[in-house]
């Protein structure tokens, strides 16, 4: 199974929507914060993944 970008954003926009609905200092600041983290750390590890599991075509 080859997982993409978009999989990683999915799971970690999840995953940032469970956090925020826990929080008892609901300010905007915090909810972009967390939003902003969630995404570049999805792209962090989709790119990562993407690079380490690449299959080499016509090597």
């Amino acid at each position: 199974m080859r997982f993409r970008k978009i999989d990683y954003m999915i799971f970690s926009v999840t995953a940032a929507i469970f956090y925020m609905c826990q929080l008892h200092d609901f300010t905007k600041r915090a909810v972009i914060g967390i939003l902003v983290i969630s995404f570049i750390q999805a792209l962090v590890l989709g790119t990562i993944t993407n690079l380490l599991f690449r299959k080499k075509v016509n090597s």
